[in-house]
């Protein structure tokens, strides 16, 4: 017989066996809570789901999964669905559910007398005020907005990731001991400010809220939007006024996420005019139960029809647009029309308000370098007939309320 041989290994390897752990950007034992369903341990799974997670039921609905794509079995079939098995535990026992699990039942103790100061209440600002609360921080978060979340709740739409979730999970966070003050935006007070009322340590977790122009002839039309404008708008429930036919530039998931949302308020404003213009004025509950259905009918069939259209353009051909496959076919099912490899060229208009994009062949979208530095086709140029254009190509930080006095550098990105 052969010499029996052990072999020792280290944390490092171990854990780099685990692919679906390393690719998660917090390091969730994916695989741990996967098995522990499998047996019907779902409280359990449950702990091991959300531990490292402050935000692991609204992961359960919106995460990217990177999990997923890392995942082994997909070498064999398909990935495990671990992204809708942890909404799976988090209905049944996260702060949103009837039976939530308090992962950390002993309220933290504040041990530390530096206070640290939290700007902007979004998933970054959120999970550095649990994480600093567990360790025994006294936090206070500022939030420029009158409701916390940040782009959850302003810039993802309701029937993604609904509002009570993100309600129970930043009630949670808060439960641990962080101070929220809504209303208070950086730029009406300052960093100094901030300094002198006796934060030792500033976090700015401020986001991207703000949308980048599109500096091509006829941007300044009437109707010409922005897509973060659009979102903020519809998620606050203001009214928000969009045309019948609407062009959506981008390919991303903000891009998915205002063509969407379009299509929904265009339904609802639609929905709105047939009933005032349409319906007596006194119907019994009976009676007004069977003309609303009648009337949905009659919208929805409408909208089937093409009365209403919706038009993303993307640079991307289809196989490389960046949104996630299944937002697209979702969005496609819906009634979005995609125009892949097109450029937007100009807005053309009269009277001053937008009536058309014209866009143009898209040959390539990055450079040898991978650079992004598209190039186009000359004589390839066509018109998308619109009277509302949202621009969804990329967000940027409001970086306005730096003074020189703050002395902090900002980089080229």
């Amino acid at each position: 017989m052969g010499e029996s041989r052990s072999k020792l290994v280290d944390l490092d390897w171990l854990e780099s066996n685990f692919p679906c752990m390393q690719a998660c950007p917090v390091h969730t034992q994916a695989g741990r809570y996967v098995s522990l369903i499998a047996q019907g341990k779902y409280e359990e799974a449950y702990r091991y789901a959300r531990s490292p997670n402050p935000l692991a039921s609204i992961c359960g609905r919106v995460c990217g999964h990177p999990c997923e794509t890392a995942c082994r079995r997909g070498a064999l079939d398909s990935p495990i669905s671990i992204r809708a098995l942890k909404r799976f535990v988090t209905e049944r026992y996260g702060p949103e559910s009837r039976n939530p699990v308090d992962v950390f039942p002993n309220k933290p103790k504040i041990t530390h007398s530096e206070r640290v100061a939290v700007i902007g209440s979004g998933p970054a600002g959120l999970s550095a005020a649990h994480d600093l609360a567990l360790l025994g921080y006294p936090v206070t978060i500022f939030e420029a907005s009158s409701v916390p979340g940040g782009m959850l709740h302003l810039g993802i739409p309701e029937y993604r990731l609904p509002r009570d979730v993100v309600q129970a999970q930043i009630r949670e966070i808060l439960d641990l001991g962080p101070e929220l003050r809504l209303n208070s935006r950086l730029g009406n007070f300052s960093l100094q400010d901030l300094k002198a009322e006796g934060f030792k340590a500033i976090l700015l977790a401020i986001g991207l809220h703000r949308s980048r122009d599109l500096p091509i002839p006829g941007h300044d039309l009437d109707g010409v939007i922005k897509g973060v404008d659009f979102l903020l708008n519809v998620n606050l429930g203001y009214r928000f006024s969009i045309g019948k036919r609407v062009a959506v530039i981008g390919g991303g998931n903000v891009a998915i996420d205002v063509a969407r949302s379009a299509l929904r308020q265009q339904q609802q404003q639609t929905l709105e005019t047939l009933t005032s213009s349409l319906l007596p004025d006194s119907l019994s509950d009976s009676e007004l139960q069977v003309a609303m259905k009648e009337l949905t009918d009659v919208t929805r069939t409408a909208l089937r029809l093409g009365a209403l259209e919706v038009h993303m353009v993307c640079l991307e051909s289809r196989k490389e647009m960046p949104a996630f496959e299944e937002e697209i076919e979702e969005a496609q099912r819906e009634g979005l029309t995609i125009h892949p490899s097109r450029g937007p060229k100009r807005f053309t208009g009269q009277n001053g308000k937008v009536t058309g994009l014209e866009t143009v062949h898209c040959t390539s979208v990055f450079d040898s370098q991978h650079r992004f530095n598209p190039t186009f086709e000359e004589g390839t140029e066509s018109i998308i007939t619109c009277d509302t254009v949202i621009l969804a190509i990329g967000q940027a930080s409001d970086l306005s309320f730096l003074r020189s006095e703050d002395g902090i550098s900002i980089p080229k990105r």
